[in-house]
């Protein structure tokens, strides 16, 4: 899970801290900030990406309009969180951790939490994904619950972990010259979403790992 920066208060265009009147007002600076994906599954949402509070609105009014409350979420890891009232300190939260290091992906398409992880945080990385439902699997093919699917996250995930490691052999293959053609054009590939699944399959390729931190707006870079 990509950890993301957004400790600064939003300025508007003359300098001023930005405040909201409506919480869905702070979209626009939240993508700008972090850019236009999914805190949580790492999708590329072009459009319908909510503002997410990470302490339900329901159960926390003063925090509605609070900018350190906000994330950006697609629909389903949304609604999968919904308004359960939750202890910040139970989870951790893109953020204000560095989530890259408690979870692992691999080629069975689910988010796994790093087993190196203290056991106090292993059960706070389990919680946050039963929190968002990063868990769940995709359906039997050909089945109704399958045919019926509206949350695709498992099935883009197998996607994307292929496509990642497809292209990290071909960089692995490549001589130094074409590595430099190479390059810029992957990174652009994988703005197409999953920052974490690109940075665990370029592990052996410090280089493109330092592209992935610097080219995806809003990665905390302290952490690498």
């Amino acid at each position: 899970m990509r950890p993301v920066d957004k400790d600064a208060e939003p300025l508007k265009s003359d300098g001023s801290v930005a405040t909201f009147t409506e919480y869905t007002q702070a979209r626009k600076y939240l993508i700008d900030t972090i850019g236009e994906y999914c805190s949580y599954c790492e999708r590329c949402i072009p459009t319908s990406l909510a503002v997410e509070h990470k302490l339900p609105k329901i159960h926390h009014e003063t925090l509605e309009l609070a900018w350190s409350n906000f994330l950006l979420a697609c629909t389903n890891c949304n609604s999968t969180k919904g308004h359960q009232d939750i202890n910040l300190s139970d989870f951790f939260w893109p953020d204000k951790d560095n989530t890259y290091e408690k979870f692992i992906y691999d080629m069975s398409g689910v988010v796994k939490v790093n087993s190196i992880l203290s056991p106090e945080d292993i059960e706070k990385a389990q919680r946050l994904i039963k929190l968002t439902g990063l868990d769940r699997i995709q359906a039997s093919s050909g089945t109704t619950k399958w045919e019926e699917a509206s949350d695709r996250r498992y099935e883009q995930r197998l996607e994307a972990f292929k496509d990642a490691n497809m292209y990290a052999k071909k960089y692995r293959d490549a001589n130094n010259d074409l590595k430099v053609i190479l390059l810029p054009l992957l990174i652009d590939i994988a703005k197409k979403g999953f920052w974490s699944i690109w940075m665990h399959a370029f592990e052996g390729f410090p280089e493109v790992q330092r592209k992935l931190i610097e080219e995806f707006k809003g990665t905390r870079q302290t952490y690498f």
